[in-house]
């Protein structure tokens, strides 16, 4: 997920207690999309941060975007305010674990307020600039635990990036065709914009649709498809996989192998495994010209 240009910051005292949430900081151009509202330093390596979901839509007991979203922009926030990573770098994430309580809701009609912990396990410099952050996120609603995450969150050079990227270092936003998407229903979604998924060639296949005009995922132009696409996409597909029976994913590992193109066309796959302790897993793989670019094994309660 590359970053919105910027000046770099520097880190912040723990003298200086709760501070706001700085838009540069979750790279976002929309501020309506900034689901944190402060951050504070709890002691060396451990923050709290505060968080607040809008209602979800009708039906859901809670939108897994706005946790991914979450998660990011705490990644990011702590990074860039805590740990200085400069604002100009590129951030790369290889992978991206959560698990959910069962049975996890918000309030269906008014905004809900979290609370965000983190752990940074992991830190890794280049020179005098942090490389890589491994954390661990426990969210909290209530005072009580309702998610967990870990990930590891780098940090690339705009020289080094550019490097890495070639010719996909520049992309014609929103060039690229769009196709059908499937019925929301199927998806787990109410409306057309949020699917991400267009019916493929077979059953359980899919070809990805990235439609700009869904602001949770694609807030500004980038370089490549976002990794939270992919995990949308992911969770898109195992409901499509199982529909009509209602599927909650309460565990979920993702592994980020290869940048995602627009100018290709990226194939889904799910696979329902088999039942184990009374839980239903599936595997979904995401594929670009023949490379595996996603996974995601994502499993809970079914029924």
């Amino acid at each position: 997920m590359p970053d919105i240009p910027a000046v770099p910051c520097p880190p912040l005292s723990a003298a200086e207690g709760r501070d706001d949430i700085r838009k540069e900081y979750v790279h976002l151009g929309r501020s309506d999309m900034v689901l944190l509202t402060s951050w504070w330093r709890r002691e060396d390596g451990e923050f709290s941060l505060s968080a607040r979901w809008p209602a979800p839509a009708a039906g859901l007991a809670y939108d897994h975007r706005m946790l991914t979203q979450t998660v990011r922009q705490s990644g990011l926030t702590i990074a860039h305010a805590a740990y200085g990573a400069p604002l100009s770098d590129h951030t790369v994430l290889s992978y991206f674990d959560f698990t959910v309580t069962p049975g996890f809701e918000v309030p269906p009609d008014t905004p809900c307020d979290l609370t965000v912990e983190v752990t940074v396990k992991n830190v890794k410099e280049r020179g005098r600039k942090v490389s890589s952050l491994d954390m661990e996120f426990r969210i909290l609603q209530g005072g009580s635990l309702v998610a967990r995450a870990d990930s590891e969150f780098g940090w690339l050079s705009t020289r080094v990036y550019r490097r890495l990227r070639g010719e996909h270092f520049t992309v014609d936003w929103n060039a690229w065709p769009l196709p059908a998407p499937v019925d929301p229903r199927t998806v787990g979604r109410n409306a057309p914009v949020d699917v991400v998924l267009s019916a493929g060639d077979g059953p359980r296949h899919w070809q990805l649709r990235n439609d700009v005009e869904n602001a949770v995922l694609y807030d500004h132009p980038v370089d490549h498809v976002p990794g939270l696409a992919l995990m949308e996409a992911a969770q898109q597909a195992a409901n499509a996989a199982l529909f009509p029976a209602v599927f909650e994913a309460t565990t979920v590992t993702s592994a980020f192998e290869r940048y995602a193109e627009f100018d290709s066309p990226c194939w889904i796959r799910a696979e329902v495994l088999p039942a184990a302790s009374g839980e239903t897993s599936v595997l979904v793989t995401v594929a670009q010209d023949g490379e595996t670019v996603f996974r995601s094994r994502l499993s809970g309660p079914c029924g």
